[in-house]
């Protein structure tokens, strides 16, 4: 169940109707504001969009099998749901958070990367350890890779459209992960902005739609607008833009620590994360 913005049908009907709007069936401006509101003021995420969670909130029963979403396959031969889309929040709706995913670290990252780590930072506490590890696990910090070839296992400057940062060693690509989280949490960092709004435009991912049966998403992203506290799953979403088309990536980092001793939340903040241990 999905309905937003340019939905059409007999569910998008109940959904106005329940808001006291004309049942007209088609998803419009204005109903896309009243579902907000509505969602806003029942603790919800107000994205103005109709997922499982809002449906079963409103009570109101069993989807009609007649209805429509513009979610369908598009002119692009990709899901579109989320094109043009923006969430008011940082949870991507319908991909329930877990606390429980199975992460088996790959031979990189136990006999080069941990190695190195300890060389890099040998005080480094271990909330600083667990994140910038399985950031390199997410990252996929394999032979073959990108993040691999360049030293540069949190991929960072080695961006969606192709572009590379090239570092001299893996010891100096792991400073460079602990260095860009520091900039963070001290306010030093434009694209997080400490207590500030941030904008998350909707995009189109050549790299997704390259290779989409890798990445297994579409490559419409949706956008996000927050004001950036340091919350784990808003800096996912800043920080990587596969990240926006789902939550895997937030619950990947959360059932690392919660397997390693260190139960932490989407909502738990960055610069709280680092000092755990």
């Amino acid at each position: 169940m999905l309905l937003k913005k340019g939905s059409k049908g007999e569910d998008v009907k109940k959904v106005q109707s329940f808001l006291k709007l004309t049942a007209d069936g088609i998803f419009g401006s204005n109903t896309e504001a009243s579902v907000k509101a509505w969602q806003a003021a029942n603790g919800l995420t107000a994205d103005g969009i109709v997922g499982d969670k809002t449906w079963s909130k409103m009570g109101l029963g069993t989807p009609s099998s007649n209805a429509s979403s513009s979610g369908s396959k598009g002119a692009s031969g990709f899901d579109e749901t989320y094109k043009d889309v923006v969430i008011e929040g940082s949870t991507f709706p319908g991909k329930p958070y877990s606390s429980t995913v199975k992460i088996t670290l790959n031979a990189e990252i136990t006999q080069e990367y941990l190695p190195a780590f300890s060389q890099a930072i040998p005080d480094a506490t271990k909330g600083l350890r667990l994140l910038l590890t399985i950031m390199a696990y997410h990252e996929g910090f394999k032979k073959g890779s990108r993040s691999y070839k360049t030293n540069n296992p949190g991929n960072i400057g080695n961006t969606d459209s192709g572009a590379n940062q090239s570092i001299a060693s893996l010891k100096d690509g792991i400073l460079l992960q602990k260095n860009y989280i520091d900039n963070i949490v001290n306010g030093k960092s434009k694209a997080f902005p400490m207590n500030q709004p941030v904008n998350i435009k909707p995009y189109y991912s050549q790299e997704i739609a390259k290779n989409s049966a890798n990445y297994g998403m579409s490559p419409w992203l949706p956008g996000y607008k927050f004001t950036f506290t340091g919350q784990l799953d808003q800096f996912v979403k800043i920080y990587s833009t596969g990240a926006r088309g789902g939550n895997s990536y937030v619950n990947t980092i959360v059932s690392y620590f919660t397997a390693n001793g260190l139960p932490i939340k989407p909502e738990s903040k960055i610069q709280d994360i680092i000092k755990l241990g």
